[in-house]
């Protein structure tokens, strides 16, 4: 298995995955990341949203793409639960005025679901069959808190695991509003309440 960690992130129902907004600084510690051996107890996910935005329940999404020799890509995604408690935000920086941080974590089914995955890819690895597992950060599902205009909307992405013992930016500052396609997809989300 690579132990090489792809990660990749999407905003607003479009992948962000190939922009530059995955800071410097955070490819070593994400370079440290296994996929076949990190504790999925202590696998979390941040994002940073401007007030206008809010994540919807299930819009939080983890998605991992595994790869075998010979074989086609498959990706599975698995719905992050909020964490509510101060504590579960414990390490992330303080957000901008204007901005919210939600934290999130597997659901222990999810959990198992991914552990069964992951015995899966690792059984055909003692069989001989190379493979791969890299990991993507999608916020999906959106609604808007208000509707008045903004002059940019910086959606930041955080990931922890077992390797790194802190959050670490995955996506920085990407502004929704500089991406014409993006732009244009946040036209059609809905008010929060409805």
């Amino acid at each position: 298995m690579n132990r090489r960690l792809r990660v990749l992130a999407s905003a607003a129902a479009l992948m962000l995955a190939g922009c530059s907004s995955v800071p410097l600084t955070s490819i070593p510690p994400l370079a440290r990341i296994d996929a076949k051996t990190t504790d999925l107890s202590m696998l979390r996910v941040a994002v940073q949203l401007p007030d206008a935005l809010r994540p919807r329940s299930g819009g939080v999404k983890l998605d991992v793409v595994t790869k075998v020799a010979g074989e086609a890509e498959t990706k599975t995604s698995f719905a992050m639960m909020e964490m509510s408690e101060a504590r579960d935000r414990t390490g992330l920086p303080v957000p901008p005025q204007g901005s919210s941080t939600y934290a999130y974590r597997l659901s222990p089914t999810d959990a198992a679901r991914f552990e069964a995955l992951r015995a899966s890819m690792i059984e055909q690895g003692k069989h001989g069959k190379r493979g791969s597992m890299g990991l993507g950060i999608g916020a999906r599902e959106f609604c808007r808190a208000n509707a008045a205009p903004q002059a940019s909307l910086p959606v930041t992405i955080y990931l922890m695991t077992s390797e790194t013992k802190s959050f670490v930016p995955v996506v920085k500052d990407f502004d929704l509003l500089g991406d014409p396609t993006m732009a244009g997809g946040l036209d059609s989300i809905q008010t929060c309440g409805r």
